[in-house]
């Protein structure tokens, strides 16, 4: 049986946590799987205390370390295997640390998207050791029928047209921009509105930014209207449309999902998006930081029901394709048994 530790920051990102959740529910019999967090309310109240369990520690034949946090914490007291995930954009001062690490202890880098694993190989990490496994869509939890119970729960009228933002709300996310592009729909036509999940640490800056400088109705945020917690996937029937307007590096997973959904797509061009993403083949793409051109796009595939429908199957198909939750936990199954077997 092998041994692995997932070790993660308390509060991680959501394509961190469903990661580890999907890794610690599915990897089978065969593995005996932990998860230990990181923080003031976590299993260790920091880095230090962590280090200090694991130093004592000779259970683990694999540490996951999640963040630079993490990893760090791994490389400097563990004797396991060590797996390193980045959950942040990586900065110059993050990657020289990395090549310093590499000197000390041996490590792999599993990373979610070729932008990524590019950009790891590129500033001296050697190729051998970054394994690129793209994010799992568990498609059980994707609904796709259309609730108008929900709706009506998120103050949205039948006739409203409803644009989902997907994801945490983060710099990366440019979700500002999102609410630029709706609010320009919304003077057009008042049933445009915005769908925002209500996480990530972007999101006051989001509503400050609709109430000082948009100040029309036309965003909704789901978690504060309904006082409750919910599942990235618990907005899609609610969604007329998806709206990616990313303006630099930001997570996969929600885009996958949003693709596994069969909504239609309109899609700011980035690296990682476009790995994703192919202009009038799955989505309508259009340039970042332009939400007027974004407003346009929208209009545009509103007006073409068939196109809607064409690019949303083809999205479909292709999250069946290249996001599998079987091949997700498979090629970690792969690299967890390459590492304990020495290979």
């Amino acid at each position: 049986m092998i041994s692995v530790l997932h070790l993660l920051p308390v509060g991680a990102d959501f394509q961190t946590a469903r990661s580890v959740e999907l890794l610690a529910g599915h990897l089978g019999a065969e593995y005996r799987v932990q998860v230990r967090t990181i923080g003031r309310t976590g299993t260790y109240r920091d880095e230090i205390a962590a280090g200090f369990a694991l130093r004592r520690s000779r259970e683990f034949d694999v540490v996951h370390a999640w963040g630079i946090g993490a990893f760090a914490t791994a490389v400097l007291t563990s004797r396991a295997s060590i797996v390193f995930s980045p959950t942040d954009p990586l900065t110059s001062g993050h990657i020289r640390w990395l090549r310093a690490a590499s000197s000390y202890r041996q490590f792999n880098c599993v990373v979610p998207s070729a932008t990524l694993n590019r950009s790891l190989v590129e500033r001296g990490i050697a190729p051998e050791r970054v394994h690129l496994i793209r994010p799992g869509v568990e498609f059980s939890r994707v609904k796709r029928r259309r609730n108008n119970e929900l709706r009506a729960s998120l103050d949205l009228a039948p006739d409203d047209y409803v644009l989902l933002a997907p994801g945490q709300s983060t710099r990366g996310a440019g979700h500002v921009d999102a609410l630029w592009a709706a609010a320009i729909l919304h003077h057009l036509d008042p049933h445009y509105k915005l769908l925002l999940w209500g996480q990530g640490p972007d999101l006051d800056r989001v509503t400050r930014f609709r109430r000082h400088i948009v100040n029309v109705d036309c965003l909704r945020v789901a978690q504060p209207l309904l006082g409750r917690r919910l599942d990235f996937e618990d907005l899609l029937p609610a969604t007329d449309m998806v709206l990616i307007s990313a303006a630099g590096l930001t997570q996969t997973l929600p885009v996958a999902i949003a693709m596994a959904a069969a909504l239609p797509i309109v899609a700011a061009v980035t690296y990682s998006v476009s790995e994703l993403l192919e202009d009038h083949h799955t989505a309508l793409m259009v340039a970042p930081g332009s939400p007027r051109a974004m407003a346009q796009r929208l209009l545009e595939l509103r007006e073409d029901s068939h196109l809607q429908w064409q690019l949303a199957d083809r999205a479909r198909a292709e999250a069946f394709d290249f996001y599998a939750l079987t091949r997700f936990v498979d090629e970690h199954r792969t690299l967890y048994t390459q590492l304990t077997c020495g290979s």
